[in-house]
């Protein structure tokens, strides 16, 4: 099965929301840089009329599907989104690609039982990989703890999120033959669940300024 096959395969749920490989964005299959968290906040199904029309605004209309979701966030971002939003301003041009650990949305990840937390992992480590094969990615940005994990699994790795993000230097390529992927981690974007010490007030300046390296280096 070809990698954009699997996507919508795994995607297409019998009951509850369909799974979200990735966050729409418009050229999404030539993003350069994607951003990894934990997963999607706001579930959808029913506000599609179908799993066809959900997937072709995730795929191709995401001005349409981006309409659906403000709507059910009563025209609010959440705190993770606009940190990333911020994140991608500073990459200037480049595409970006927002996925996740878990491509099951939930208003909370405590919210979805140890067990189906377990089998979803499964799927999000299949659909990221999925995302590296058909995107070939030049730098992947992990945050927060289920995040990184689910990054430092795939490239057979381990990452650091209080390591400053300037000085982080690993290069993993995820196959022979395949360029090597720059890995960063970081703490989650909402400021959750960081560490004693750490200084959330600077999260924005500190990804701005990763931003603006990697921008000047592809």
């Amino acid at each position: 099965m070809r990698s954009e096959e699997l996507l919508q395969h795994l995607s297409l749920t019998t009951s509850g929301p369909y799974l979200r490989p990735f966050t729409p964005v418009l050229n999404w299959r030539e993003a350069r840089v994607f951003i990894v968290g934990t997963n999607p906040a706001t579930p959808l199904r029913d506000e599609f009329a179908s799993f066809e029309s959900y997937w072709d605004a995730l795929t191709l209309y995401p001005e349409a599907f981006e309409a659906v979701y403000m709507a059910q966030r009563s025209g609010k971002r959440s705190k993770t989104a606009s940190r990333a939003k911020r994140f991608e301003h500073s990459l200037g041009d480049i595409v970006v690609l927002r996925t996740n650990a878990c491509a099951l949305p939930s208003g909370k990840w405590a919210d979805i039982p140890v067990n189906v937390q377990r089998e979803q992992l499964a799927y999000g480590r299949k659909i990221l990989g999925a995302l590296v094969d058909i995107c070939q990615p030049a730098a992947i940005l992990a945050h927060g703890k289920v995040g990184i994990e689910a990054v430092s699994a795939l490239f057979s790795t381990s990452l650091d999120p209080y390591i400053p993000l300037l000085e982080q230097s690993a290069r993993v390529s995820l196959a022979p033959g395949l360029a090597p992927v720059q890995l960063f981690a970081y703490p989650h974007f909402s400021g959750m669940g960081a560490g004693k010490g750490f200084a959330v007030s600077r999260m924005d300046q500190e990804l701005t300024a990763l931003g603006c390296r990697i921008a000047s280096e592809l």
